[in-house]
């Protein structure tokens, strides 16, 4: 038997995960705008939000909205923003985030206001290092600020900023897992500050935090011990039914079915369905035509790939005749 490259196992390893490209991110999106999904999500990794109840949270949060047209013509696919969803930046450009909103939270008798990124990251072994990239945009989300938040050296008007990327398809290292990256001070010489102080200290550089918070491979018999992970796992499956997503939303994790709710699950659902079946297709395509001319047999490639053999051989036909 011919020897099967990194390269296709890859290919067939996304296949079986049912997810193949980046344009499968619109689906996605539509699905974290939702306000009871996204603030769960700020409940579960945010510790501005840990104890309070997630209708509060909601309270606090402005309203993202799902933006059909794609704003940047190099990015792909559409956009989702809310207030303020573009950063422009003379030197480095326009960035367009996934989800961009922002959300109160009482502080020490005052109210604060957070700006928070949620990005949506289907693809995570790329070239460059995620977490480089995830702590751009933390740095983004500041520089940002100038002019809007703050002038000229007012900086301690400066909010601090959230980016939460939704990793649906990461390595087995990180798979089932959510990991924050944030400012931390080390104190290299002297005595250090106590008490109420060192709060205050705190203060001043807890300004960004990035978060990964990297799903798992869709398994009924195998489930997340993390809620989280467990409910954006199913509910970005293009295993799961609709109808079995919209009463999992509900039973087992409380979440009130509205016309709104529902209408966005089922869309989701549809775009996922019909991307997954037309990609699949396509990267099957791929995979045989690439396993055919390494001189591998029609019963070699469907035990490889788990491909139904009338499709390879349909394929292969196609290929003889070309």
């Amino acid at each position: 038997m011919a020897e099967v490259s990194s390269y296709e196992a890859d290919t067939i390893r996304k296949i079986s995960n049912g997810r193949t490209d980046p344009k499968s991110d619109k689906a996605c999106k539509m699905f974290l705008s939702l306000k009871q999904i996204t603030a769960r999500i700020l409940k579960a990794v945010a510790k501005e939000y840990k104890d309070m109840p997630v209708d509060e949270i909601i309270s606090l949060m402005s309203e993202p909205r799902v933006n059909e047209d794609t704003l940047d013509p190099n990015v792909e696919p559409p956009v989702i923003h809310s207030d303020n969803s573009e950063d422009i930046s003379i030197d480095e450009g326009t960035r367009f985030y996934d989800i961009r909103f922002t959300a109160k939270v009482p502080k020490n008798g005052k109210i604060v206001q957070l700006i928070i990124n949620i990005e949506a990251q289907n693809e995570f072994d790329t070239e460059y290092s995620l977490i480089k990239r995830g702590i751009y945009y933390c740095s983004r989300l500041i520089s940002g600020q100038y002019g809007t938040v703050f002038e000229h050296m007012d900086y301690d008007k400066i909010q601090k900023v959230y980016s939460i990327w939704i990793c649906t398809t990461p390595t087995e290292e990180f798979a089932d897992s959510i990991r924050t990256y944030s400012l931390k001070k080390e104190l290299l010489y002297g005595s250090d500050a106590d008490g109420g102080n060192a709060v205050k200290e705190a203060e001043k550089f807890d300004l960004m935090t990035l978060v990964l918070v990297c799903l798992k491979r869709y398994d009924e018999n195998d489930r997340s011990a993390n809620e989280l992970i467990d409910m954006l796992t199913m509910m970005l499956s293009p295993k799961v039914s609709s109808d079995d997503k919209i009463k999992t939303l509900g039973n087992d994790y409380g979440i009130p079915m509205t016309r709104e709710i529902s209408e966005r699950v089922n869309s989701m659902c549809n775009i996922s369905a019909g991307f997954f079946r037309d990609g699949k297709d396509e990267k099957e395509a791929e995979i045989i035509r690439t396993m055919l001319g390494k001189k591998l047999t029609v019963q070699e490639i469907t035990k490889l790939t788990d491909i139904p053999i009338e499709k390879v051989e349909k394929v292969k036909k196609t290929v003889l005749s070309q």
